[in-house]
């Protein structure tokens, strides 16, 4: 029998609930920056998924309560340099003069 909406809701606050017990966390309203939270928001959009937030908080949590060596190779993650080619600086010239996307 599947289960419904709020049975799985219940299911989700219930694991939410022991992985902050297990770290000694209580549950808060998490805050987060204009940008990633339009981030977020364009990903959900993008990829028909509203629970990014949700998503990347859990992430967080179980990444603090892990050991570090589990954690290690997410702390070295490289991070690839962004060149602005000319015609990107072009586009974001006009998109701040105009505010309409090439």
């Amino acid at each position: 029998m599947a289960k419904s909406n709020a049975e799985l809701q219940r299911g989700k606050r219930a694991k939410a609930k022991a992985l902050l017990d297990r770290i000694g966390a209580e549950k808060r309203t998490l805050i987060v920056s204009k940008a990633l939270a339009d981030a977020l928001q364009v990903l959900g959009e993008r990829h028909d998924f509203e629970e990014w937030q949700e998503t990347m908080s859990t992430l967080l949590i179980n990444l603090a309560a892990a050991p570090p060596e589990s954690t290690a190779r997410f702390a070295s993650m490289s991070r690839p340099e962004i060149v602005v080619t000319e015609k990107w600086s072009r586009q974001l010239e006009q998109f701040a003069t105009t505010g309409i996307e090439v």
